[in-house]
């Protein structure tokens, strides 16, 4: 199974290329750079332009969700970036619970982790703890500011009981 890693980005942070030097692909993943031209140079990154949304990258990825071509989606902020072997525990995930999406943890630099509970629950999820099968129908939209993550979940159409809670950490964040 592929997988499409999304960035929200204006473009300009430094924090860009931890966060892509960090994503592992296996055959058929893509990395999707979304909003501003970045000044990295990878080769495996697609740039899909995207004027800025103000809203910490929410239009940017409702923007892109109709480009993205794998069985997958994962999101990822511009300063955060992925732990070493973050792509097998996907797979894993994947195996383990075929076309339902998975959240997994995410660590805060001060050592904290989310999620706490196995709850859709704003403050216990957030967006790079997502891997999402790419059925367009079912996403939901990134709301406005603080929370965007939550509102994608819950107006996902999968019910509660879908979801695959992992306790694996797969990312850090570069800000708590």
């Amino acid at each position: 199974m592929t997988i499409s890693f999304v960035i929200a980005t204006l473009g300009n942070r430094e924090t860009l290329k931890r966060t892509l030097e960090s994503i592992e692909t296996w055959d058929g993943d893509e990395i999707v750079v979304v909003g501003g031209k970045p000044a990295v140079d990878d080769p495996r990154v697609t740039y899909i332009p995207c004027a800025p949304g103000g809203d910490w990258g929410h239009s940017e990825r409702n923007y892109v969700a109709d480009f993205l071509t794998t069985d997958y989606v994962a999101h990822i902020d511009d300063d955060d970036w992925y732990v070493e072997g973050h792509r097998a525990v996907m797979a894993d995930a994947i195996t383990q619970a075929p076309g339902r999406p998975s959240i997994f943890k995410m660590q805060y630099p001060s050592g904290m982790t989310l999620w706490s509970t196995q709850s859709l629950c704003l403050g216990n999820v957030g967006t790079p703890m997502m891997l999402m099968p790419n059925v367009r129908e079912k996403f939901g939209t990134w709301g406005p500011f603080n929370g965007g993550d939550y509102h994608f979940l819950i107006t996902c159409h999968y019910q509660a009981e879908a979801y695959n809670w992992r306790p694996d950490v797969i990312v850090k964040l570069g800000h708590d």
